[in-house]
Order: C-alpha cells, then sequence, then structure tokens
C-alpha cells in the first residue's frame, strides 16, 4: 500500500494548492440524473403549467405572433428538450393573479420570480439563473444625470406593474413620475424628451436600443444594482419539481448557455453607448486562459491518479493471493519494482504540472510593457493584475486592484464602466472597451480593454479575464488629426471648414435674437513680397505674429480663422456695422505696426472688408464673397477698410 500512500499524498497537495480546482473536479463528474423516484413522479404528472412574465425584452416577452420568446423562454425550451417534459404555457396576466393561481393551484411554475421572504408560503425557488439590474437612461445631450441623487426633481419614465416602480416615488419623493405602459415607451418618452430619465432593466436597455435603434440615449448610471436574480417558482406542495427543475439547470453547459444568451445578444454588437470595433475577436483570443489556469489542471488529473492506484492496487492484491511460498522472494522484487515505477511516474507527472504552471505564471508575470492581464471576480473586484500594470501605469498591482476607480478620469468614456462591470459580471461577452486613467504620475493614459467572462463547468459565470492595452500615442495622433482637419497647423487658428460651420451655427442664433453679425476679411497686402525677399521663414514668421495679435484684439466670443497665403476672417457675433468698423481699425493700427525678422524691419499693409448678416448674404459663402469684395474695394481705394463693395 506504500506507493497508494504516495497517490494520497499527491492528491492531497494538489487538493489543498488548489482547492476550487479539487470541488469542480467533484462536480465535472457528478453528472445531473434523476432518481427513480423523481423520474416516477413526471411520468405521473404530464402536464405542468407554467407561466412567464410577458412584458420584458429581452427575458419574456409576446412577440409579433403573439407567442412567448426570450432568454428564459429558451432556457425553459432547452430544460424542456433535457427532462422530457411538456410545459403547458398559460395566458398573460398580472403577478398577483399569478400568485392566486398558484395557490388555487391552477399554475404550477412562474419561470422568473425573485426569491423573497413574502412568497416563501407559496412557492419553492431553484437557484437563481437570470441576474438583472436598473438602470438609468438619459438623452444623449444630457450630462446632468450620473446617479440616482440626480433624479431629484427631474421627470422620470418607468413601467407599470413592476415591483420596484410603486417604490421609487418612496424613495426619490421629490421626482415627478411618469407612468407608461412599457419599457419601450419608457425610453422612447426620453428619446422624444417628454422624460429626463427612465429607469429600466439593464438588459432590456441594451435589446430595446439595438432593435428600436434608439440612437438618442444614453446609460447615466445604475438605479440599483443586481436588484433582481430570478429563479423559477414553483408551488409549495411539489418540493420534488423544485430539485428536477435544479438538475436540469445544472446540466446547462457553457455552450448551451452561451448559445442563448448570444441569440438576444450577439456580442458582436455594441451595448448602448458602446462603439462598434472590428477587432472584437480579441475577446475569444483570450479566452484559453479561462480553461488553462494552472489551478484548474488538477480537476482532469485527479480521477486519473485514483483509477490508476485503485487499479494497480488491485493487481498487486491479487498477485499476492495467489502466488506460492517459495516464489515469495521473486515476487517481493516484482512488487517492490512496481512500487518503484508508479513513484517515477508520479514524480514525473508532478514534476510536468510543476513546469506547464510555471510556464504559464512565467508569461503572466513577463508580459509586454504596453499590456497587462487582470482578473475580476462577478462584483467587480479585481482579484489579480499582472507586474506588468507597474510599465503601463506606473501602480503596483496590488495598489491598482484595490484602487482601479479612483485612478478613473473624468473623461465620460469612462462613464460606462458600471454597465460594462455589470454586463460582464452576468457572463455576457462585451466588445473592446477604451477607458481613461490617471497614471502614477498624474498624466492621461488611454487603455483599450478586452474582456473575456469566464465560466464554471455549469455554465454559471464566475469572472472575467482581460487584457488592457496602452493606446495613448494612438488616442494623441487620433485627436492630432481631428484637429488639423479643423486648424491650420502653422497658427492654430480656425481653418475655411471649421469657420464656414461656426457662421453657419450663427444663423439661427441671430434669428433668433434678431442681432446681426459681421464677418470681416483681412489681407497682408506685402505678404507675397515678404516671401519673395526674405523667404518663407519670413513668411511664417509674419503669420504667426498676425495670428497672436488678432487673439489679443478680439473678444472670447469671436472666432478668427486663418484661409491661405495673408488671408484672415473674423467673425464678430452680435455686431452692427458701427461697432465692426471700430473693430477693423483698431485691427490695421495693431497690425500695421513693423517687426523685426532677423536684422530687418519690416512693415505690413493690412486691408479689411466687412459684410454683415442677414444684409449681405444669408449663408457662408455669400458672407465671404461680400467680405472678400468688399476688402478688395477698400484696397482699389487705399480706405483701409470697407464695408461696401462699390461707391
Amino acid at each position: 500500500m506504500r506507493y497508494f500512500i504516495v497517490l494520497l499524498l499527491i492528491v492531497s497537495t494538489a487538493s489543498a494548492a488548489s482547492p476550487t480546482a479539487a470541488a469542480n473536479s467533484a462536480h465535472a463528474f457528478s453528472a445531473p440524473a434523476l432518481t427513480q423516484n423523481e423520474r416516477q413522479w413526471l411520468l405521473a404528472h404530464p402536464k405542468i403549467r407554467l407561466a412567464f412574465d410577458d412584458s420584458l425584452p429581452p427575458y419574456s416577452f409576446v412577440d409579433k405572433k403573439g407567442q412567448f420568446s426570450g432568454i428564459a423562454v429558451d432556457i425553459i425550451d432547452a430544460l424542456s428538450k433535457k427532462l422530457g417534459i411538456a410545459f403547458y404555457l398559460q395566458p398573460k396576466t398580472s403577478w398577483l393573479n399569478y400568485i392566486s393561481a398558484v395557490a388555487e393551484p391552477q399554475v404550477d411554475i412562474i419561470a422568473t420570480m425573485v426569491d423573497r421572504p413574502a412568497l416563501l408560503p407559496w412557492f419553492n425557488f431553484t437557484h437563481p439563473y437570470l441576474t438583472k439590474s436598473l438602470v438609468i437612461m438619459a438623452h444623449k445631450n444630457d450630462s446632468s444625470i450620473d446617479d440616482r441623487g440626480d433624479l431629484s426633481g427631474k421627470t422620470v419614465a418607468f413601467a407599470s406593474d413592476f415591483e420596484f416602480s410603486s417604490q421609487i416615488k418612496v424613495k426619490i419623493p421629490s421626482l415627478k413620475p411618469l407612468v407608461v405602459p412599457s419599457m419601450l415607451a419608457c425610453l422612447q418618452a426620453v428619446e422624444r424628451k417628454k422624460a429626463d430619465a427612465c429607469i429600466t432593466f439593464s438588459g432590456t436597455a441594451q435589446y430595446l436600443l439595438r432593435k428600436h435603434q434608439l440612437s438618442d440615449l444614453q446609460f447615466a448610471g445604475f438605479y440599483e444594482r443586481n436588484t433582481a436574480d430570478e429563479s423559477m417558482a414553483v408551488r409549495k406542495d411539489w418540493p420534488i419539481l423544485t430539485n428536477i427543475l435544479q438538475k436540469g439547470l445544472d446540466s446547462l453547459s457553457e455552450s448551451e448557455m452561451n448559445a442563448i444568451y448570444f441569440k438576444w445578444m450577439p456580442p458582436g454588437n455594441p451595448m448602448p453607448g458602446f462603439e462598434s470595433d472590428p477587432a472584437d475577436s480579441r475577446v475569444s483570443k483570450i479566452a484559453w486562459w479561462q480553461a488553462k489556469a494552472p489551478s484548474d489542471w488538477f480537476k482532469y488529473l485527479l480521477p486519473f491518479l485514483a483509477l490508476t492506484g485503485y487499479i494497480v492496487d488491485r493487481k498487486l492484491k491479487i498477485r499476492k493471493k495467489t502466488q506460492s511460498t517459495p516464489k515469495e522472494d521473486h515476487h517481493g522484487q516484482s512488487y517492490k519494482q512496481l512500487q518503484s515505477d508508479f513513484e517515477r511516474m508520479m514524480l514525473k507527472r508532478t514534476t510536468e504540472l510543476n513546469t506547464r504552471e510555471r510556464k504559464f505564471r512565467n508569461l503572466v508575470e513577463n508580459l509586454n510593457r504596453d499590456y497587462f492581464f487582470y482578473q475580476r471576480d462577478r462584483q467587480g473586484n479585481m482579484t489579480y493584475v499582472s507586474p506588468s500594470v507597474a510599465f503601463v501605469l506606473g501602480y503596483e498591482p496590488l495598489n491598482f486592484g484595490v484602487n482601479f476607480r479612483k485612478y478613473l478620469t473624468t473623461h465620460p468614456a469612462n462613464r460606462r464602466i458600471d454597465m460594462i462591470l455589470e454586463s460582464c459580471g452576468q457572463g455576457v461577452p462585451t466588445p473592446p472597451y477604451q477607458l481613461e486613467f490617471f497614471d502614477s504620475e498624474h498624466k492621461r493614459r488611454w487603455l483599450e480593454i478586452a474582456d473575456a467572462p469566464v465560466y464554471d463547468e455549469y455554465g454559471n459565470c464566475i469572472g472575467v479575464d482581460g487584457l488592457a492595452f496602452d493606446i495613448t500615442q494612438r488616442k494623441q495622433e487620433e485627436e492630432r488629426l481631428i484637429w488639423l482637419s479643423f486648424h491650420d497647423e502653422l497658427t492654430g487658428l480656425a481653418n475655411r471648414r471649421l469657420f464656414s460651420e461656426r457662421i453657419q451655427q450663427a444663423i439661427p442664433l441671430s434669428n433668433r435674437t434678431c442681432m446681426p453679425f459681421a464677418v470681416l476679411y483681412l489681407n497682408v497686402d506685402k505678404f507675397r513680397w515678404l516671401i519673395d525677399e526674405l523667404g518663407h521663414a519670413a513668411g511664417d514668421f509674419a503669420l504667426k505674429h498676425i495670428a497672436k495679435k488678432l487673439a489679443e484684439t478680439i473678444r472670447e466670443s469671436d472666432i478668427a480663422a486663418c484661409l491661405g497665403e495673408g488671408e484672415f476672417a473674423l467673425l464678430l457675433p452680435d455686431t452692427d456695422v458701427n461697432a465692426s468698423s471700430n473693430v477693423a481699425q483698431k485691427l490695421i493700427r495693431n497690425l500695421n505696426e513693423p517687426i523685426t525678422f532677423g536684422m530687418k524691419l519690416v512693415s505690413m499693409d493690412i486691408t479689411v472688408g466687412i459684410s454683415l448678416y442677414p444684409r449681405h448674404g444669408s449663408t457662408p459663402d455669400m458672407l465671404l464673397h461680400y467680405a472678400d469684395a468688399s476688402m478688395q474695394y477698400a484696397r482699389e481705394k487705399q480706405l483701409g477698410y470697407s464695408a461696401t463693395t462699390e461707391t
């Protein structure tokens, strides 16, 4: 038995080193099966009546064909096939009527219900299989709502016939309730600006926003997290049916649960406010970490070791009983040889496992300086952060894992973090997303994050594995390109495109206020001579000088633009002809002062043309054209500035 003691020691050591793996191994080989008593009970009850919520997509709802659809419906359908149960769906009714129907009894199972103490006199409950949280949805242009506390004084829409609906006014007495008939009507009320916010379930919001293309809404914050951990509620006098259903739920594999969730919440479709990214495949690329963690390898090896030890032990016992006394020494040597071989085999297998674990750990611990690996539990708490976070953000792994929320900036993109953690905690895959953090030197750093839910052998989400990539340089380059598309690189002023857009925006404002605005067109008359005489460096110097003088002269509400070589423009809101003439005179005085370039003193002659809205045009092009013509007229007549194109 010495070799078997070695086996037990190894098994004990493995179990102590990885208790989770040992526990998982035990469950992995206990295939759910109905007892004889349970099978006989099902035969005696061929008709089991089941009720669904009919108005909560994508969990359960009545579709256009009048049939029940949704995640819970598909799960029930899968249980029906696995357990051989024929469920008979009951007509839609209110939850209070359902409770009465169970008490009579007219209904046997309610597919989705929260296990509450007040319901225990009527129901037995399975373990929860759906998790829902209440969220606040607001208009995308509304930044005044971040959490439940901001709903005070706001008009808040919510659907009737839900338990949380009756508590909203109690919890926030100062809000203005807008009761609507459905979750879709709730979201539409916010989109049409009949309400400031809508309170709904997170999964429902994601499904309806995608299905009905409600693009003007955004996630504002959580109203209440983990509001409803939904179970199957079974009539109190049928506890055996509760056990049968629980066995069926436990038998649903990870792939089966994923297929159901992905049908209603496709991983390739972004959640509300997310940016669609073709790099969605990164989520699946890191999924192998889920199954290949060193702590899980033991659950596959332990049954093999136990079986091997049992077989060898039995063979040795049989040999010992059948051997004769004269051959005892010979077989004793064989026994010792077999024992020695077995010990060497176990040592080899243990060494291989240690080597694999060491390779895995080295891979994680020595990740590139541009990214780091982490793990989170279902509650969103980080349980592991790889050391390379110190290269990316400058924090120690433990420090970042505990305080990562404190290091988030106030960038609007970070407002999605609670919804992201909630969805991942429910096992819903999400496309890669971006967050902005402060590093240890308080500099802003952008991370692109790819998360992959981790499931146990029963298909339950137990956490998240993720990779965070430093994309700060890429974001800066993108922002630089966007800035260059609207600005002149040399002077930093608006370019013609941005200037025209600002004029277009000023037109409706002027119509509402009945106040005119002016467009000034400036020309540096000696600019071409300056380049010919002193070179392009002198021209660049002059353009920067003029841009600086313009910024010092105009108001904060005014817009200055560089339109080309030696040509500038100004947009002056709420300005009439007299005020614009005063500005033109001031500009000519300031800009006609000589400047020094190198060893030479250079003077520049500035000519200004003026156009007024609505007198001289109704579009940006018309106003710019008239201001240019006025400038040409002023230069021909040597007037300095002009608000007209003719005498």
